[in-house]
């Protein structure tokens, strides 16, 4: 029986490629014949590089950059084969980079987003693709846009986005993602403000609140934004495993109603459907509302944080031999 397993991170547990071995290892156990083909996947946030340099093949390359609090720290983009790049913005401005102090939401900058992808222009990439999630400001990219400069002339960036929202208001940045920034409520309108202050054109589009607004931003610099998920699972070759296979283990660490706009997991679900493809969906936690959506659209949940584990337990059932 052929099995595709394609992950998503389960964050501070496994990176995509881990959670895929580690299901792939539990699968192994109970069906050792089964032919498996693992895809990681990403969504635009953190991973994002890592997934398309396992699926185009390429290089990783270290520079210096300041973390969302002005601190140098190494951050990396992958150079891919053809002369493309990729990288994630969490790399220099992400939470886990300030995860030692505490929270500044309004002091928090995406400067060093902009030295990194300056850094993988003078490594020769026309071409760069930008995973735009999981960062610790809000600043609308002001910061990315100071860095990068002239740098970003002649430039094709793709901004690949992890979520639909934009810049402003209630469904905003700093509405939705700053508490979970640590913003508090006098804080998240202060973002507000300064986010609308930027007068970015591209505020209302979907997307623009990615990356505490970096999403508007990339966009306004002339930035092709995609759906993060799709753009990964395509460069996976995701369809085409899906057209020869019988049932397909997904993951992330938290199966909510956010999983449902576009994550990794919706995503699979989505294409198993259109293929005729079982679908399972783990997660370390599964909420019952975002369960039975997936459910409607034909994806089992299952609720287990040890990957290796649930791909045992899901491997024990009686699927047919061939």
């Amino acid at each position: 029986m052929r099995v595709v397993i394609a992950p998503d991170k389960l964050a501070g547990t496994y990176t995509a490629s881990e959670a895929a071995a580690a299901l792939a290892a539990g699968w192994r156990e109970g069906r050792p014949g089964d032919d498996l083909a693992t895809a990681p996947l990403a969504d635009g946030g953190e991973g994002t590089a890592a997934a398309l340099l396992a699926a185009r093949g390429g290089e990783w390359r270290v520079c210096t950059v300041r973390d969302a609090l002005g601190r140098p720290r190494r951050a990396r983009f992958a150079v891919l084969a053809g002369g493309e790049a990729a990288l994630d913005v969490a790399e220099a401005c992400g939470r886990q980079t300030v995860a030692d102090l505490p929270p500044d939401p309004l002091g928090a900058s995406s400067f060093g987003a902009g030295q990194l992808i300056a850094a993988a222009v003078v490594a020769g990439a026309g071409r760069i693709t930008i995973g735009v999630g999981g960062t610790a400001s809000t600043d609308g990219g002001e910061g990315l846009r100071r860095a990068l400069g002239d740098a970003a002339a002649g430039l094709e960036l793709v901004a690949a986005l992890d979520v639909r929202n934009p810049l402003l208001g209630p469904d905003g940045a700093a509405a939705v993602f700053g508490p979970q920034k640590g913003a508090t409520p006098e804080q998240v309108l202060a973002l507000d403000r300064r986010l609308a202050a930027l007068a970015l054109p591209t505020a209302g589009r979907p997307g623009a609140g990615a990356g505490g607004g970096i999403g508007a931003m990339l966009m306004a610099l002339g930035a092709t934004p995609v759906a993060g998920a799709e753009l990964v699972a395509e460069a996976a070759g995701l369809d085409a495993l899906l057209a020869r296979a019988a049932v397909c283990l997904t993951a992330e660490g938290r199966i909510d109603r956010g999983t449902l706009g576009g994550k990794v997991v919706a995503t699979v679900a989505d294409k198993c459907a259109r293929a005729r493809v079982q679908c399972i969906a783990v997660g370390g936690l599964v909420d019952a509302a975002a369960a039975g959506e997936l459910e409607g659209r034909g994806c089992e949940t299952y609720e287990c944080g040890d990957m290796r584990r649930a791909g045992a337990e899901l491997a024990a059932r009686p699927w047919p031999s061939s």
